[in-house]
Order: structure tokens, then C-alpha cells, then sequence
């Protein structure tokens, strides 16, 4: 009985395990009134996950994020979860119709006791940023909507205002950060300030105004923040751009790196391919190079999927080289692109060195291309 007992307990650890690995638990066994009705006596709140079939961000986030454990523990225990085909007919379109949703995918966190939207948010997003998105509507001074009437009626005290620009980069909204990040500095923050620092390493972009100052001040930031988080905003930033304003700020780890880059964009621009190719021959052999940074922007140089059949012959050769050594050297084992892309461009190779061998005949039988594009992500609908 003892040794019956402790099996029973051991499968039941097991099931347990299972339920928390999988991912966000989706109620498809319920109506949107029986959702609404279930998160009362437990308590919750609804969260709907609005997307449609051919939707390439919320494929990525149900393929990526949903499915993770952490992001899944969290939504299992606080919400009761609901994913809403906004193009299909019935409940999916009136609730699209109901809540104005108009993009995809669309993350909204009802209240069962009202039916109305607490909380919006939007667009592809980081797991750890979903799971603020989810923390945000379970606080209801950082909710949507609570914080665009705090907004505008005139809070512009800085705690607040972090928490804002944390939720407009959320969804997107780079000038609506920029502005209220101007406002930020406004009222007294310094850009020096650890917590400013963490809103501006994190979501302004580009050869700013700030970015020229931190610049300019560059040992006295390398003091207040460290250099290695000085070094790697200022080349972070500055990956593309103007040469010229790129070359104007100070000396940096990264900065060469990037200018060299810029300039191989530039020659492969204008068609000069020799050069591109020395360039990036001498970053290759140089071992000072961070090899992974040359790869993962060497990637969408050495594409040959965007008008191949225009590139010259050596060019071309060139580029198939490229993508072998990103293949053979990309640490990131988890992106099967670069793969793609070689075993494509081997394919372009022998199509294009051997036209007339017959050597790459269409498929008789399934897809005649080759793409990561998956079956069940649906092409757009054409809009009439």
C-alpha cells in the first residue's frame, strides 16, 4: 500500500510539472460568456489574446512566448485566458467589434464583473515584457487607461512618468516616448541618475541629443554608470547613421566597428563590390573582430534573396561564402534562418552555375519554394 501510495504521489508531481511546463493554458472549451462568468468565481480577470490567421507577430508570440513555462505560470495564476480569432464569424468578430480592436495582435485584460477593458496593450514583445504587460493590469495604477487620464491631466511627476514611457515603448510608441522622456528630464532627472539611466539605455534610440551628451561627458558617465554600459549604449546606438555624426563622438569600444560596417553598406549600396568584399574579408581574418556582432550584421548583407539574379557573378560568389561561414560560426543555435539562407544560396549556386543541367527541377509534390514561412500562418486576405 505504502509503495502504491508513493507511485500516485510521484504521477501526480509529474502531472504537476506538465501543467506548469506548458505554456499558457487557452480556454478553448469556453464561450466568452462562460470565461466572463468563470474568472468571477475565481476572482480574475480575462485576458484576450486578439490575433488573426495570417498575423505574423502573433504567430510569433504564440509559437515563442505563450508556450513559455515562466510566461505561462504567471498568466495560469492570474488570469483566465482566452484567444479571439478577430476575422472569425460569430463571437470573434462582435468581440473585435465590441473592444475597437483594429491591430494585431491586440492583448486585452477585461474586468468579469463590468465587461469592459481595464487594461490594452499591443504588438510582438519580449517574454519578460509581456509579463509586465501582465503585472500592469493587476495593478490598477499602472493600467492603460489609468495612466493616459493621469497623463492628461497633468501628472508629471517622475515615478509616473517612468512608468508611462515603460508602457508606450510596450506598444511601440517611439515618439510618444521620446516626448515624455523630454518631460522626464524636465522636471530635474538627470540622465546620470541610475534609474534615468535605465529608461534611456532602454528605450531612447539613435544619436540623440542625450546621446551626444553622454558624448561629450563621457568619462564623467563612465564614473556615475560604468564604462562597459557607457561603451555598449554609444555602439549600440550608432550601428547605423551618418558617418560623419557617427565619427564626431568620442572614441568608444564599438566605434569602429560600426563605421566600418556603415561603410560596407554603403559600397554594397553603390555597387562596389570589391571593396565591400575587402572590407569584410579583413573583419573576418582580424581576431579582434567580435565575431558574433560581424555575423549578425553580416546576415542581411549577404542575403540572396533580395535580387540575386542582379548581383555579378563574383559578388554573388562571394555571398555564398559568407552565409557558410555565418552557418558554420553563428552562435545562436536557436536561428535555423541562417540555415536556411545558406542551403538556399546553395541551391541559387548550382542553379546558377549549371543552368542547363537540369540538376534543380520544381518539385512534383509539395512546396515549390524554400521557406521558413510556416503552413500555418495564412496569407493576408486582400482587402476590397
Amino acid at each position: 500500500m505504502k509503495k502504491f501510495l508513493t507511485t500516485v504521489l510521484g504521477l501526480l508531481c509529474v502531472v504537476c510539472m506538465v501543467a506548469r511546463d506548458r505554456g499558457i493554458n487557452f480556454r478553448h472549451d469556453l464561450k466568452w460568456d462562460e470565461a466572463i462568468e468563470l474568472a468571477k468565481k475565481e476572482n480574475k480577470l480575462v485576458f484576450v489574446d486578439f490575433y488573426t490567421q495570417w498575423c505574423g507577430p502573433c504567430f510569433n508570440m504564440a509559437q515563442k512566448v505563450f508556450t513559455l513555462p515562466d510566461v505561462g505560470a504567471f498568466y495560469n495564476s492570474n488570469f483566465i485566458n482566452m484567444k479571439i480569432d478577430c476575422e472569425e464569424p460569430g463571437e470573434g468578430v462582435a468581440l473585435a467589434r465590441k473592444y475597437n480592436v483594429k491591430s494585431y495582435p491586440t492583448y486585452g485584460f477585461v474586468d468579469p464583473s463590468t465587461g469592459e477593458l481595464i487594461h490594452l496593450s499591443s504588438s510582438r514583445q519580449e517574454p519578460e515584457t509581456f509579463i509586465l504587460t501582465g503585472e500592469n493590469a493587476l495593478n490598477p495604477e499602472r493600467r492603460s487607461f489609468v495612466l493616459n487620464r493621469k497623463y492628461e491631466e497633468g501628472d508629471r511627476s517622475p515615478e509616473f512618468l517612468g512608468s508611462l514611457i515603460e508602457y508606450k515603448a510596450s506598444i511601440y510608441k517611439h515618439e510618444e516616448v521620446k516626448k515624455i522622456f523630454d518631460e522626464l528630464i524636465s522636471t530635474g532627472a538627470k540622465l546620470s541618475d541610475p534609474e534615468v539611466w535605465t529608461i534611456f539605455d532602454s528605450y531612447i534610440k539613435g544619436i540623440s541629443p542625450y546621446l551626444q551628451t553622454v558624448s561629450d561627458n563621457y568619462a564623467d558617465y563612465c564614473s556615475a554608470v560604468g564604462k562597459s554600459a557607457v561603451d555598449a549604449k554609444l555602439a549600440r546606438e550608432t550601428q547605423y547613421g551618418s558617418p560623419e555624426a557617427i565619427a564626431a563622438l568620442c572614441d568608444f569600444d564599438g566605434k569602429e566597428f560600426n563605421l566600418k560596417m556603415i561603410e560596407v553598406n554603403n559600397l554594397v549600396r553603390d555597387k562596389e563590390y570589391d571593396r565591400a568584399a575587402a572590407l569584410i574579408d579583413g573583419l573576418i581574418a582580424d581576431p579582434q573582430t567580435d565575431r558574433q556582432a560581424l555575423i549578425d550584421r553580416l546576415k542581411f548583407i549577404a542575403r540572396l534573396s533580395y535580387k540575386a539574379d542582379e548581383m555579378p557573378d563574383e559578388w554573388f560568389g562571394k555571398c555564398v561564402g559568407y552565409l557558410r561561414f555565418i552557418a558554420y560560426n553563428n552562435e545562436n543555435r536557436d536561428d535555423a534562418y541562417v540555415h536556411q539562407e545558406y542551403a538556399d544560396a546553395l541551391e541559387r549556386m548550382i542553379a546558377r552555375k549549371f543552368p542547363d543541367a537540369g540538376l534543380l527541377p520544381t518539385p512534383a509534390a509539395g512546396k515549390t519554394t524554400y521557406t521558413m514561412r510556416p503552413d500555418a500562418l495564412k496569407a493576408k486576405p486582400k482587402r476590397k
